[in-house]
């Protein structure tokens, strides 16, 4: 059905795409792009094994590497003016070579996967599955259907313009969403388990995601005018606004704060009394977008996105989760939130007019762009640290939790040398 819809969508894409390719090569790249994620899907099943064991790490190691491999080779491409083809193949290699990864890593692991299986007909999956498949359909919509909306009213160049915006902010979204949901079995034995303190172990995780999505979208927030402009050569039609800026910023910090909320919701079970919510934000987000790109632009479907997460979204899934799960009032949920808001605004905005101070240098050329961000970076973290760190209780005992883990781990090491000596 994959591969069979890849085929027929690349047949008629070309009809529909405003490209400086023939309809052989359109056609071709699509389905070259096609293949490796249709194939893919024929290699996944070992992964769910190795995940519902804890041993998701094993993988992550692996997958992050090679996408920010393909982060990089694909600016390289991008700024050396290579083919376009490139980038199809190094897209086609990161899928194809991850799933592959993974699958070698699961079978090693796990030897009698390759055993046939004497039960084939379990179908208890299925009671929940339409919920799940609702809550998928629902993201779906709320992040996939933008450039749709921009083809429609704004046309084919701008939405070339909005794809060159999104390129880094999705990639930089996928890795850090990536390292957030890294424990979600491990959540799930959690709830399991009556005598864990449920809601202690919560509030380290939502610190951890605070602390991640306050750097990643503060720096992100700062450099993105002055990277884009290098990146795309001073291209007048691809500057990035300081507002705009600030709303992809905006959206990253949500999509990651609020994974501790989902992974705690679905952990639970709750993802079937959130298919309401699930409806809501898919409308919300295309009549918002609808209606707003027809007065901003570009701007008015990032700002239809983040009013959807901070409203929709943010008004239902903490409410549930705390109410059911935690038992505790939700205010206190949304007083945490505020507060690292508060905390990523103001390091941003001191952040921002020191970029802007030294922007001579800055913009003084690549080399000069990539000092002041790796320093940029550095200056972000240390105070992002230091503030957590004093202001945090959950925070400092996530930082010994840590401790404790590569203390054991080094102690296991040091027990398995002594072994293999004897």
């Amino acid at each position: 059905m994959v591969l069979g819809a890849g085929l027929a969508v690349a047949l008629v894409f070309p009809f529909f795409a405003d490209s400086p390719l023939d309809y052989i090569q359109t056609a071709g790249m699509f389905l070259l792009l096609a293949i490796p994620y249709g194939l893919s899907y024929f290699l996944m099943g070992p992964n769910f094994v190795i995940i519902a064991d804890q041993k998701e790490y094993k993988v992550n190691i692996w997958i992050q590497t090679i996408a920010i491999v393909r982060m990089f080779l694909m600016i390289l491409v991008i700024v050396a003016k290579m083919p376009f083809i490139w980038i199809i193949l190094i897209e086609g290699v990161n899928v194809f070579g991850s799933n592959v990864v993974a699958r070698h890593i699961a079978l090693k692991t796990y030897p009698w996967l390759k055993e046939q299986p004497k039960v084939t007909d379990d179908v208890s999956f299925q009671k929940n599955a339409k919920y799940a498949v609702i809550q998928r359909l629902s993201t779906l919509a709320t992040t996939n259907t933008d450039n749709i909306v921009i083809t429609l009213f704004m046309g084919y160049t701008m939405t070339s313009v909005y794809g060159n915006y999104s390129y880094l902010t999705d990639a930089v979204t996928k890795i850090i969403q990536s390292t957030i949901t890294a424990p979600m079995n491990s959540f799930g034995n959690l709830f399991n388990d009556p005598t864990a303190d449920k809601y202690e172990v919560f509030t380290e995780f939502f610190n951890f995601a605070c602390y991640i999505a306050s750097i990643i979208s503060v720096c992100l927030f700062i450099v993105m005018p002055q990277f884009v402009d290098i990146w795309l050569e001073h291209n007048a039609l691809y500057q990035v606004p300081v507002a705009m800026a600030l709303l992809f910023a905006l959206n990253v910090f949500y999509l990651t704060i609020r994974e501790p909320v989902i992974i705690s919701r679905d952990a639970n079970g709750l993802y079937v009394d959130a298919k309401n919510n699930a409806y809501l934000m898919a409308v919300s987000k295309i009549v918002l977008s609808v209606i707003l790109v027809q007065k901003m632009g570009i701007m008015g479907v990032l700002a239809a996105t983040m009013l959807t997460n901070w409203t929709v979204d943010f008004l239902y899934n903490p409410r549930l989760v705390y109410k059911r799960v935690f038992k505790v009032p939700p205010i206190r949920y949304y007083m945490m939130v505020f507060s690292r808001l508060g905390i990523a605004a103001v390091v941003g905005f001191f952040g921002y007019l020191g970029w802007n101070h030294f922007i001579t240098y800055v913009s003084g050329g690549f080399i000069h762009f990539v000092i002041g961000c790796l320093i940029l970076g550095i200056c972000v973290m240390a105070v992002v640290t230091l503030i957590y760190a004093l202001s945090y209780r959950s925070f400092r005992n996530l930082a010994v939790r840590l401790q404790r883990v590569l203390q054991r781990r080094r102690a296991n090491k040091e027990s398995m040398k002594e072994e293999g000596n004897r």
